[in-house]
């Protein structure tokens, strides 16, 4: 018997391995306090007009033709061109969104943003039940607005007279503790 055979056999080695596995599933975390929920701070709300849209099979690529911004620490305008990307998905009906845009503060700093989220309204269920979410994702130099950069944010939609927007979003950050 090596002098390795003598400090683990593989009778303890198997057991060291299903207690390995049994931590990484997440059963050793039953009986532990819930995660505490996220904390989130409103950054600005974003309202845009969207242009006609052209289809191409399950996606509409269209023109975000006007919009505006403000929050807190920002305020400004859309410029243009910017532009969704969206596709139905077939299996359930969900949209996915797919949004790039370039956005310009009161203070003439530029903005990129991004983001991708789903439109969903379960069958049979009205737009109350409508699910729209988004992840947008912030660029820039203006060392202002520098914290933008490694913003987490997430944004949920809300209702709008048509004559200012057919788009809006309350656009919250995410927070550590």
């Amino acid at each position: 018997m090596s002098t390795l055979d003598r400090l683990i056999s593989r009778r303890h080695f198997g057991k060291l391995g299903a207690t390995a596995a049994f931590g990484l599933s997440g059963a050793s975390l039953i009986g532990q306090a819930a995660a505490p929920p996220l904390k989130s701070e409103f950054v600005m709300d974003l309202i845009f007009k969207t242009g006609p849209g052209a289809v191409v099979g399950n996606r509409r690529i269209s023109s975000i033709t006007e919009g505006t911004f403000q929050g807190p620490k920002l305020k400004g305008k859309v410029i243009t061109p910017a532009g969704e990307w969206g596709a139905t998905r077939p299996s359930d009906g969900a949209y996915l969104i797919d949004v790039r845009m370039e956005l310009q503060t009161d203070d003439e700093a530029t903005i990129y943003a991004n983001y991708r989220g789903i439109i969903h309204t379960p069958q049979g269920q009205g737009q109350d039940k409508r699910y729209w979410v988004t992840q947008p994702v912030f660029e820039t130099a203006a060392p202002k607005y520098d914290w933008l950069n490694r913003a987490v944010c997430i944004a949920v939609d809300y209702v709008v007279p048509r004559e200012v927007g057919n788009v809006a979003y309350h656009v919250y950050q995410i927070l550590m503790s």
